[in-house]
């Protein structure tokens, strides 16, 4: 049988520590950089997975009117967190048998091709109401928003495709700004303003998180950063200028010596050069631990760089400790595996990735501990 803690509760074997004050902080770091102009917020995907519930909240109190997610689902979940000042948009857009969500909870839609601009038009008059809607003209991700044949149709047709609505501004999606000096950005912002140049004049938004630290001319009326806001660096090439915002530490749940030759985890991939010291660590897949980090990154534990050894299993990896002096390190300690050491940005480069995919991987059983420190 099994015995608790004192307090009655299991001891958690990873926490993920989410600190508020930073977020706030790169919020207004964002804004003062911005300019003066509106500075919204992207919290789709559960604002990254850290938790829009907490989040959102703290956004608010620092001026923040305008929260961007990706699905109507996603909206829904914010309406008791806006009541009296926010605005909620929704990037997918406008998905047939959504349009009465939108209209009748104030959810501003992103428009994306012509069809759905037609759908809200008619909408709108049916209620006669003009609803606000983003129109997001694509400059060449090819991802979403009007083609360019969409475009030329929607100039050509804009006094009636455009009748009936607001329109809360015109956006587009750089694909690029994250690499320094590509000239794909430059080559979308022209395409943006010459496309905006033809139609009735609305709020201009070119910029996310990489975007607003480029260049001072993509700085329109308002930006959507969202990375930057959880401490990723919007500028890989240089120092981070966002704070840290996110901790993860998990325990020891084994340490173990093992022989040369030796192999660990699944597959027998690794194998010890050297008699080793190996502690394996409780996270795992499961967790948001990519299972591409395997024999491929690098933790820095009590000042030593030590290598992830073996494969990453669904709850657990190992990390080869042969060169931290015994006793250093023991069964049931928390080291770090995200924080002042090793970054978000760390972690995806050594998994192939980006910090991105490590920020919204990270699982539900890590015990969530959100600070204002």
């Amino acid at each position: 049988m099994s015995v608790l803690p004192a307090s009655g509760r299991a001891a958690d074997c990873a926490q993920l520590e989410i600190n508020l004050k930073a977020i706030a902080e790169n919020y207004q770091r964002i804004k003062r950089h911005y300019q003066g102009r509106t500075c919204a917020a992207v919290v789709k995907a559960d604002a990254y997975g850290l938790g829009a519930q907490a989040i959102v909240p703290v956004l608010k109190k620092q001026g923040c009117r305008l929260f961007f997610v990706a699905q109507a689902n996603e909206a829904a979940d914010l309406f008791p967190l806006l009541r009296g000042g926010g605005r909620i948009a929704v990037l997918n857009g406008l998905m047939p048998g959504d349009e009465e969500f939108f209209i009748e909870n104030d959810v501003i839609p992103v428009l994306n091709d012509l069809g759905q601009i037609e759908r809200w038009s008619n909408l709108c008059r049916k209620y006669e109401r003009p609803a606000p809607a983003f129109i997001h003209l694509d400059t060449g991700m090819n991802r979403l928003g009007l083609s360019p044949r969409d475009m030329e149709e929607l100039v050509d047709r804009n006094s009636s495709l455009l009748y009936g609505f607001e329109k809360a501004g015109y956006m587009t999606h750089p694909a690029s700004a994250d690499i320094p000096d590509d000239p794909f950005t430059r080559t979308q912002f022209d395409l943006f303003m010459k496309s905006y140049r033809r139609l009735p004049p609305a709020p201009r938004g070119f910029c996310n998180s990489s975007a607003i630290f480029r260049n001072p001319e993509y700085h329109l009326e308002f930006c959507r950063p969202g990375y930057a806001l959880w401490g990723g660096n919007p500028t890989p090439e240089k120092e981070n200028p966002m704070r840290a915002v996110v901790t993860l530490k998990a325990r020891i749940l084994q340490l173990r010596q093992i022989d040369t030759g030796e192999s660990v985890g699944y597959g027998a991939s690794w194998h010890a050069g050297r008699p080793s010291r190996i502690a394996t660590i409780a996270a795992g897949y499961a967790d948001g631990w990519l299972r591409s980090l395997s024999n491929a990154g690098k933790l820095r534990i009590s000042g030593v760089t030590t290598p992830m050894v073996g494969r990453v299993s669904m709850d657990a990896f190992g990390i080869d400790v042969t060169d931290i002096p015994e006793g250093k390190l023991s069964p049931g300690d928390m080291i770090s595996l995200i924080g002042k050491d090793t970054t978000i940005d760390d972690i995806g480069v050594m998994a192939g990735s980006i910090g991105y995919e490590i920020l919204t991987s990270l699982g539900q059983r890590y015990q969530r501990v959100y600070t204002e420190n």
